[in-house]
């Protein structure tokens, strides 16, 4: 069966080329370029861009085998910048809209969609997605699919998914008494509210009496929607998906501020923390064990602290253990946020159609497994969880049993500000320049400019 469908693949992919060449009408050995625009920006997500390369070497072929007169080239960049460089090159392009300057492909943050969408710089996908649905994209988990739509169409393919989670020292845990069996059983006690916010600032606590660390709980320095994942915790949304508005729960608000606050306050975070360079926060977990705890974890660390600070991958399954992020009350839950990237076809491109071919080829499984195992990132299609090498991972393994809790971004064009302006009450808790309440109001006023009507003040 399977070999019938992958001859049914072939099948599809040489019409495909043949329809390329008569469409381009090209001359012999006319070489055409797609350009792409890929982001990191962790560095181990190099096949973001080598992917694409990989698809055009395979679509070559083809059109060599069926005797057509094109072939394709891929020039793909990879950023590893910062997002926001990234986001202003992509929209500095994309407002100029020369198609000279503007890449064919994009591989962005799902939460892009909503605003390139609504400027018109991305192509609807829905008739190509329905094209290749039967021999590629029906194998790709269905939740992903609601992560790339917008007001009723589908602006992009998934790319990649990860999990987040809260990192803790092993050696810190035993240092305190803690066996393995106990060690081991954290992830449970989190996943069914027998350990809390609460309980993680107690322990907190104890790693900092007993002189195990600088600081006992590190965070992200930068903007990102990690910090949505504790308004969950407490009990909030942010998110109102039946009318498409964002919302503040200001109760959830205070009390996911109140948590940052009182880690400062209490000297388990650095008063300065969003101001720290990630490669600080990097090794004060992973390498010197100065911290005890990452809250904002991601999955993807686990190849970055390999790739770029030369850890072993069996120092790190040593030192370290993860979990959901914990819920804040009983009326919270438990959670992790994923961040689907996914490929987008830019408006204004002349070749649509093949940038599109490249993205399904790109879509192979062994392909995706290949980032998923450079890059520590989660299956997208159902049929990679069966692939031996992806089985052979027990990191990915692991890592995906906290799949079941997740949660997303909103799909809203101002989601992005909000992550960025909850950022900011974060920053001015920690450093006393506002009280919690005081964070609430700021965050109520900026979101109100932003949103408008499209917010909901619980």
């Amino acid at each position: 069966m399977r070999t019938m469908k992958r001859v049914a693949l072939l099948v599809l992919l040489a019409a495909a080329a043949l329809l390329l060449a008569f469409s381009f009408s090209a001359a012999a050995q006319e070489v055409i370029t797609i350009r792409a625009w890929t982001v990191g920006p962790d560095t181990p997500a190099f096949y973001r861009a080598e992917n694409l390369i990989t698809a055009a070497e395979r679509l070559n072929h083809i059109l060599e085998v069926v005797g057509a007169d094109i072939r394709v080239e891929v020039d793909a960049d990879f950023w590893t910048d910062e997002w926001d460089s990234f986001r202003r090159r992509v929209i500095l392009a994309s407002e100029e809209g020369d198609p000279d300057v503007v890449p064919d492909i994009l591989v962005s943050s799902h939460l892009d969609i909503p605003v390139w969408s609504s400027s018109g710089w991305l192509a609807p996908l829905d008739d190509y997605v329905q094209t290749y649905w039967e021999s590629t994209y029906q194998d790709f988990f269905p939740h992903l699919w609601e992560s790339v739509s917008f007001e009723g169409k589908i602006w992009g393919v998934p790319q990649d998914i990860e999990v987040r989670m809260v990192f803790y020292r092993k050696d810190h845990l035993r240092a305190l008494g803690w066996t393995e069996d106990e060690i081991n059983d954290l992830a449970r006690k989190v996943e069914e509210k027998e350990f809390l916010l609460a309980d993680l600032q107690a322990l907190a606590k104890e790693m900092q009496a007993a002189g195990l660390v600088d600081y006992p709980i590190v965070h992200r320095p930068t903007s990102g929607p990690d910090f949505f994942q504790f308004v969950v915790a407490y009990g909030g949304d942010y998110y109102d998906p039946e009318t498409n508005k964002l919302v503040i729960d200001k109760a959830a608000l205070e009390a996911t501020l109140q948590f940052f606050a009182d880690n400062v306050k209490d000297g388990l975070t650095p008063s300065g923390m969003t101001t720290w360079p990630w490669p600080a926060v990097h090794r004060a977990i992973a390498e010197e064990g100065t911290a005890g705890m990452q809250i904002t974890g991601g999955m993807w660390f686990w190849a970055e602290w390999q790739r770029d600070f030369g850890i072993p991958e069996e120092d790190l399954w040593e030192n370290l253990t993860w979990s959901l992020i914990p819920a804040g009350s009983e009326k919270g839950r438990p959670n992790q946020l994923g961040h689907p990237l996914a490929y987008m076809v830019t408006s204004p491109s002349h070749h649509k159609d093949l940038a599109f071919l490249l993205i399904t080829l790109a879509s192979e499984v062994d392909l995706n497994t290949r980032h998923s195992l450079e890059a520590a990132k989660l299956a997208i299609r159902r049929s990679q969880t069966a692939f031996p090498r992806f089985l052979e991972s027990e990191y990915l393994a692991e890592a995906a049993k906290l799949v079941p809790h997740q949660i997303f971004t909103a799909a809203h064009p101002a989601a992005g500000r909000y992550a960025t302006v909850l950022h900011e009450a974060i920053g001015g808790v920690e450093t006393g320049a506002l009280t919690p309440t005081q964070a609430v109001d700021l965050v109520i006023q900026r979101m109100t400019q932003a949103a408008g009507d499209d917010l909901i003040i619980r």
